[in-house]
């Protein structure tokens, strides 16, 4: 892949877009139910923390522009514009806009020679979502002692001025209580599909076993089933016999844990969550039958919009007459096409491929991307995988494990035990 950068200067300050990068995950993650409010619509945090990364790095001199990711852009920015102006009575201009902000930081990388900071970011991630999985577990308990209003949903105490957008299911019942959503999530799904990959990431890197159990539990008290899915993808793919023996090890381990949680935790409800397919009313249907039965019913309104879609925004008009979630796959080709939906994709694709991360979490947030939610438009969701995957032209992952300690004296290193806890 061919990028054009301006020359680094002989030392850069990666700790200046190290300090940027911690902003745009803190913006991710802890600031998710704010927002600045523009009349109908809500800026995210994240969009101008990312803005803020790219001009730090630009002017740290370690900013470079992928000509392929360009190309590409300009060519998904091309259908947009055509599909726009095709559909002109029914576009929204605001998702026309949203749609090219949102997506230009994917031309943008960082120098190789600052790759140490890609590896800082997934520490920094995985320690405020620790923080995260604590809060969520404590939220939980919590519940059955003290019952505010603002345990599970403090947005309605936010001025409206810096309130995020409505519309989430953010206090969700579980017979005689509710599911945790991390108390910083919008959503029970939202925080579990961040814990799941949290223990896909803390298994690759760090193995710290207190931590691997503490995003486990988290994630049991969501009831979700998004990160339970999210999970199975990461444990499933790529498919070889080493994924076969892992899936089937902790589908045992996963068993002989049902069997001793579910008299506590009620995990029983999660399960059933299975025949939600059957019903146009749940979560399930409206994520991944829904959407096939618009597009089925809508594709061919004009002769132009199989190919070019019925244009940005539309496809909330179909709300009235569709019970149906937008995930991007949905929304893509609706609104931009067929071709649309080839450029967008590609797009995403090329992020993901230059990545050196283990194949199998590349795999799992292409997969949550396209299909588990409504994440084209989703700042969150886009720049989680910019800042953890696609920030460096050719980063290599590593386990980013402490060095080993060096004795004073003889300068030989330390045996010490292995690394099991946090």
């Amino acid at each position: 892949m061919s990028f054009l950068a301006v020359p680094a200067p002989a030392a850069p300050r990666a700790d200046a877009v190290g300090k940027a990068v911690a902003v745009v995950l803190f913006a991710i993650i802890i600031l998710q139910r704010f927002g600045l409010n523009l009349g109908s619509y809500s800026l995210s945090p994240t969009l101008p923390a990312v803005y803020g990364l790219l001009g730090v790095a630009l002017f740290q001199r370690v900013l470079t522009v992928s000509l392929p990711r360009l190309i590409v852009y300009a060519l998904c920015m091309t259908v947009a514009l055509a599909s726009t102006l095709l559909n002109e009575k029914e576009t929204s201009f605001t998702s026309l806009l949203l749609i090219v902000t949102m997506y230009l930081p994917f031309v943008f990388a960082i120098s190789p020679a600052s790759s140490a900071t890609q590896r800082k970011a997934v520490d920094l991630f995985l320690d405020i979502c620790t923080c995260c999985a604590v809060a969520g577990i404590a939220q939980f308990y919590l519940q059955f002692v003290i019952h505010p209003r603002w345990l599970f949903d403090f947005t309605p105490y936010l001025p409206h001025a810096i309130r995020g957008p409505a519309g989430f299911n953010t206090v969700i019942p579980v017979g005689t209580h509710y599911k945790s959503n991390g108390f910083l999530f919008r959503e029970p799904s939202g925080f579990s599909y961040v814990m799941a990959l949290c223990l896909m990431l803390e298994y690759s890197a760090r193995r710290r076993v207190r931590r691997l159990a503490c995003f486990a539990l988290a994630l049991l008290l969501t009831y979700s089933g998004t990160g339970l899915l999210a999970l199975i993808i990461g444990v499933l793919m790529p498919p070889s016999r080493r994924t076969i023996v892992r899936a089937l090890f902790l589908a045992v381990v996963g068993g002989l844990l049902f069997v001793i949680l579910d008299p506590f935790l009620n995990l029983s409800f999660t399960v059933g969550r299975l025949g939600e397919f059957d019903s146009e009313r749940s979560s399930a249907y409206m994520r991944y039958i829904g959407p096939a039965r618009l597009l089925m019913d809508t594709l061919r309104t004009e002769p132009w919009t199989l190919w070019l879609g019925h244009g940005p925004g539309t496809i909330t008009h179909h709300h009235a007459n569709y019970e149906f979630h937008d995930p991007t796959w949905a929304k893509l080709i609706y609104e931009y096409g067929l071709v649309g939906f080839t450029l967008f994709t590609g797009l995403f694709v090329m992020i993901l491929r230059r990545s050196q991360m283990p194949l199998s979490l590349r795999i799992t947030l292409f997969v949550a991307w396209m299909i588990m939610g409504g994440h084209l438009l989703s700042p969150e969701e886009n720049f989680l995988v910019f800042t953890l995957v696609g920030l460096l032209p050719e980063g290599e992952w590593t386990p980013a494990r402490a060095p080993a300690p060096v004795h004073t004296l003889t300068g030989q290193p330390v045996l010490r035990p292995r690394e099991g806890t946090s």
